[in-house]
């Protein structure tokens, strides 16, 4: 979500350096939703496959998905996204060639890469929307959850190790070793590979179906698109939206596990992600905007007035079951971002150490 070069750097002016791409992220927001609301809109001729759809086998278990394979629908899903794939990967190699050496980036105005990323972008959404409508399969079919749910999660920890220069990894306090600058570079140099296989992957993995779910994941997934086509541009380095594009994630969670509950009976786990999450923007995300002292620590008394409501006993609270507050349940997300982000830094810290 964050791209060459460093947000830190300052880039040489542009002169005549237009506004275009911020039109452009309007425009994508505005996209966002016209195709959010075109996947509803096309819900109803998904009916002959909704129909068929088996009962609900627990977290480990894709819903959407056909009870039988077609092996030519799953060629085809395969082959569309094999192409999405590599088409990105490819400009982005392209890109960083011809690009990253100008010292006029981060621009306000439209690369090349941001054009071609844009069209290829709108193409593939247009295609995945009609190869849904047609076979209805994702890569689901082929792949288990953990795989979709797991890309995003490296994504979210991932932008810790690169944001940690310019807003800390805890408090605005930035982590030593392994977080070194060189290693929040190399991951600024070549996340854009990572996080394009991320958004691609998912978007691949589900179909486009209209339920509340899949509908939020979508929506989140336009966003994420937007950003990516945005490369290069001082939209995409933007503090404020890459905070928002984080802190999403809660939102469509509880969409997710709040769906669940009422659809399927799963256990009521919205409290689990939606504190998990809110604890990553309270102590983390948020410490990089500019603001006084005493708005973050009243954001930070909210949230924990949030946490003495949730296992309150009701009617005063939510009444939540005590036993998940003795469990810790709002730290389990940020143990595995800061975890998986502290692995990532080992790693990387260790192979450069090596050279």
């Amino acid at each position: 979500m964050v791209s060459q070069p460093s947000a830190i750097e300052k880039p040489t002016p542009l002169k005549n350096d237009s506004h275009s791409a911020r039109y452009v992220w309007i425009a994508g927001l505005v996209i966002t939703i016209a195709f959010t609301l075109l996947i509803w809109l096309m819900g109803p001729n998904l009916e002959q496959f909704l129909n068929v759809l088996g009962p609900d086998q627990g977290s480990d278990w894709y819903y959407w998905q056909l009870p039988a394979r077609e092996s030519w629908a799953m060629l085809i899903v395969w082959a569309c996204y094999i192409a999405h794939q590599f088409s990105i990967w490819g400009l982005i190699f392209w890109a960083q060639k011809n690009l990253t050496q100008q010292k006029i980036l981060p621009t306000n105005s439209l690369t090349k890469y941001n054009y071609v990323a844009l069209s290829l972008t709108v193409a593939f959404i247009l295609l995945h929307l009609l190869q849904t409508q047609l076979w209805f399969d994702g890569l689901a079919q082929d792949v288990p959850i953990i795989t979709s749910q797991g890309s995003v999660i490296i994504m979210l920890a991932m932008i810790l190790i690169i944001e940690n220069p310019r807003r800390g990894l805890f408090m605005r306090r930035k982590a030593g070793k392994p977080f070194t600058a060189s290693v929040s570079a190399f991951f600024r140099r070549n996340h854009m590979y990572i996080f394009a296989w991320a958004m691609i992957y998912t978007f691949w993995f589900h179909p486009m179906a209209s339920d509340p779910q899949l509908l939020s994941g979508f929506f989140y997934m336009f966003l994420l698109f937007t950003q990516l086509s945005l490369a290069y541009t001082r939209v995409h380095l933007d503090k404020r939206w890459i905070i928002t594009l984080e802190s999403y994630v809660a939102i469509h969670a509880v969409i997710v596990a709040v769906y669940n509950t009422i659809s399927f009976g799963s256990a009521d786990m919205w409290p689990m992600f939606f504190s998990g999450f809110a604890f990553m923007f309270v102590f983390t995300y948020m410490y990089a905007l500019n603001v006084k002292k005493q708005v973050l620590w009243l954001i930070t008394a909210l949230y924990i007035i949030f946490l003495f409501w949730l296992y309150l006993p009701a009617p005063i609270g939510f009444g939540r079951n005590p036993l998940s507050l003795l469990r810790l349940e709002m730290l389990w997300i940020p143990a595995v971002l800061y975890g998986l982000a502290g692995l990532f830094a080992v790693v990387a810290y260790l192979a450069k150490k090596k050279r």
